[in-house]
């Protein structure tokens, strides 16, 4: 027997049974979800014996758990620095990294436990993660693909490599609004179906129709557009509907550009509504803030300017709004708007320019049916001037091919 084995039994033998089981308490807390309380178990190991690898994986395990990214990757790099070939601290240091977006450096930490474990399940899906979120679905899919052959079992990548694969499909879409007032004035109802392509790795095309009945009256629209993904951190879409005659705007043109970085991504939106009698033009910069893997929160600001042919000043509006998405389930979201102002509706029709002051309040959810099939429906309340209010209920239904 070697003298560096015979020095592991050794420690192992003597090692005093009070360690033993607090090794095991800890590792129950942690697989049992209290992870504030494994911390600690752990912590206290790793005070007792600082060159105990093990309870130290745990500890950044947990700090990742726990939705600290940047407390987990520091300590998996310090146990990198003294057995820079340790699989597990690399794979967690390159987890780590990509959750908080040093992509780069995620990169070089699962290179090198690639070079290490090449066939290893988990370092394949971790590095599947990192090429989904730095914008290469391409070699995303490859990585969680050899991960599964490996690893058929494994629900993780399963899970991952069946919702980019969801990203990457064409898209059918089709939505049905209804309106009620409180007002003698008739419900209204719309529908809506559209079809989003993917053209190419970071360009999709989209287009469709529109039907609405409002103040017993029936309009159609048409029109599609583009949507680029011009880097993994810059979003932009344009696109414009064209047919209204009255209560439509003839031509609604939109341009949205969005740059994320991290947890942040800030929006920038320009809207031009063209009516029969009138014109606006709106401008939307906001901020989407992700607050961990299942919320997010979104708020903007408009501004907007009208032209009406009858009036000889322009009419300017500030408006704003909330949003939350929310996870409920594996596949299920909560969503919860606020907006103040004639622009909370998606579908802007001719009375709503008049609506300054208006308050909307809506609540969705959505549930997916199957990794290719989603469902949602939503129900809104807006309180108008002169005591008017108005019930929304919509419904949408997205299918992947």
């Amino acid at each position: 027997m070697s003298f560096i084995a015979a020095a592991i039994l050794g420690t192992i033998l003597l090692a005093p049974p009070q360690a033993a089981d607090r090794r095991a308490e800890a590792e129950r807390l942690a697989q049992s979800g209290s992870y504030a309380q494994a911390l600690k178990e752990f912590q206290t190991l790793a005070a007792a014996n600082p060159d105990d690898i093990p309870a130290r994986l745990w500890i950044a395990r947990l700090h990742a758990l726990m939705g600290h990214p940047e407390r987990a990757a520091e300590v998996f790099q310090s146990i990198t620095a003294t057995e820079p070939r340790n699989v597990d601290a690399l794979i967690g240091l390159g987890d780590a990294l990509t959750t908080s977006g040093q992509f780069d450096r995620a990169g070089e930490a699962l290179k090198r436990a690639e070079a290490v474990a090449a066939d290893r399940p988990a370092m394949l899906a971790a590095q599947g993660r990192l090429h989904r979120l730095s914008g290469h679905p391409t070699l995303a899919l490859a990585y969680y693909q050899r991960a599964l052959a490996l690893d058929a079992g494994n629900l993780q990548a399963r899970r991952a490599f069946d919702e980019l694969t969801a990203d990457r499909a064409h898209r059918l879409e089709a939505s049905y609004d209804f309106e009620h007032f409180n007002t003698l004035d008739p419900d209204t109802h719309s529908g809506t179906v559209s079809v989003n392509l993917r053209a190419g790795e970071a360009v999709r095309l989209f287009g469709g129709g529109q039907h609405l009945r409002k103040f017993d009256l029936d309009e159609n629209r048409g029109g599609g557009g583009i949507e680029w993904f011009a880097r993994r951190d810059v979003h932009l879409r344009a696109g414009a509907l064209f047919g209204g005659d009255t209560i439509l705007p003839q031509s609604d043109t939109s341009v949205d550009l969005d740059f994320s970085r991290g947890r942040l991504a800030l929006l920038g939106g320009f809207r031009y509504l063209h009516f029969d009698t009138s014109a606006t033009w709106l401008w939307t910069p906001g901020v989407t803030v992700t607050l961990n893997d299942r919320a997010a929160v979104t708020v903007r600001y408009y501004h907007s300017n009208s032209t009406f042919d009858n009036l000889l000043l322009d009419q300017l509006n500030d408006g704003y709004s909330f949003g939350f998405t929310g996870q409920l389930g594996r596949r299920a979201w909560l969503d919860l708007g606020f907006e103040r102002g004639f622009e909370g509706l998606p579908l802007i029709t001719v009375e709503r320019l008049s609506q300054l002051d208006s308050n909307n309040f809506s609540a969705g959810v959505r549930f997916e049916v199957t990794p290719r099939t989603s469902i949602g429906g939503a129900y809104g309340y807006q309180r108008r001037e002169a005591d008017t209010r108005v019930s929304t209920m919509a419904i949408n239904l997205v299918q992947r091919f």
